[in-house]
């Protein structure tokens, strides 16, 4: 059977499909996504409170957009992280190749990488300082740490809903090509 100009199906093609659309098909009830930063009943409502506050500001604190700030730098690493996950899954379903919850190991890898960069910027930002009142009552200039308990409480959750959440995620901009 020849499929365009160029394709020819043969028996190990189709097995290998049939094995593919298998493995779809199980990983259906596989996570959809995953939430970083200060997840709803993983931090405290002081922490989200200050971490909301410090990210977009208020009338008295300057805006300091460390969530923000680290999903843009890091954005194109986060969707080739998650491009090769993907191939590497889709590789293994093909070959008949299972491995226990992958979709949840790679989401669980992402996020430990995202909740470290959110932790690097919320260390780096310095931008706008405190105000010399500040840095005199903490002790200290970094505009984010004061004891750094909003730093330990950046942390990452796993939201279910489906594989499809996953594909759509990472069409966005870029294409997913496997």
């Amino acid at each position: 059977m020849r499929l365009g100009a160029s394709i020819k199906v043969q028996r190990s093609n189709a097995d290998g499909a049939r094995r593919f659309f298998q493995a779809i098909a199980a990983l259906r009830g596989e996570p959809a996504g995953v939430k970083v930063g200060f997840p709803a009943g993983k931090a405290s409502g002081e922490i989200i409170e200050r971490a909301v506050y410090n990210e977009f500001g208020t009338r008295h604190i300057p805006e300091r957009p460390f969530l923000r700030n680290a999903m843009r730098a890091n954005r194109t690493k986060y969707v080739d992280g998650m491009k090769s996950e993907v191939r590497q899954i889709i590789a293994d379903a093909i070959k008949g190749r299972t491995r226990a919850r992958p979709i949840e190991s790679a989401l669980n890898r992402l996020g430990i990488v995202a909740v470290g960069d959110i932790q690097d910027e919320i260390t780096a930002l310095s931008s706008p300082p405190n105000a010399a009142s500040t840095i005199r009552q903490k002790g200290s200039s970094n505009p984010l740490i004061d004891t750094g308990a909003m730093r330990a409480a950046v942390t990452h959750q796993i939201v279910r809903g489906g594989l499809g959440g996953i594909l759509r995620s990472l069409r966005g901009s870029t294409s997913l090509r496997l």
